[in-house]
């Protein structure tokens, strides 16, 4: 029991913050392809 509550904790206090770093660098990537665009 504690191990699962533990395990949990770890997973949304480690995995999310990276998650949402992959987002941001996606989400800048794909901003700068579409800059790229507008500019030709």
């Amino acid at each position: 029991m504690d191990f699962t509550i533990l395990a949990v904790v770890l997973l949304i206090g480690v995995g999310v913050p990276i998650r949402n770093k992959l987002i941001r660098k996606y989400r800048d990537k794909k901003k700068q392809e579409n800059n790229k665009d507008k500019l030709k």
